[in-house]
């Protein structure tokens, strides 16, 4: 009979710890895992778009010597450029 009742406390004891300790477990995941995804969301930032890249490269090549001195005036008066 006393070994039961015991049993009984013991289980309750470990139930109501894992109750209360689950909330912060969990607050714990969360915030670890929001660090790892701020750190490595530099890394993997452009993966799908890489190669849209190329193609704006290509459209820069192909402007004419007055569309591309216009290109450099519209980036200089936005701060994209160093002004020279």
């Amino acid at each position: 009979m006393i070994t039961s009742v015991i049993k009984a406390i013991l289980i309750g004891a470990i139930i109501g710890a894992l109750a209360f300790f689950a909330p912060f477990v969990i607050l714990g995941f969360l915030v670890i895992s929001l660090i790892m995804k701020l750190s490595f969301r530099h890394r993997f930032r452009h993966g799908h778009f890489r190669m849209h890249h190329l193609a704006y490269a290509e459209k820069i090549r192909s402007m004419s010597e007055e569309e591309f001195s216009g290109y450099k005036k519209q980036f200089h008066t936005h701060g994209c450029g160093t002004s020279r």
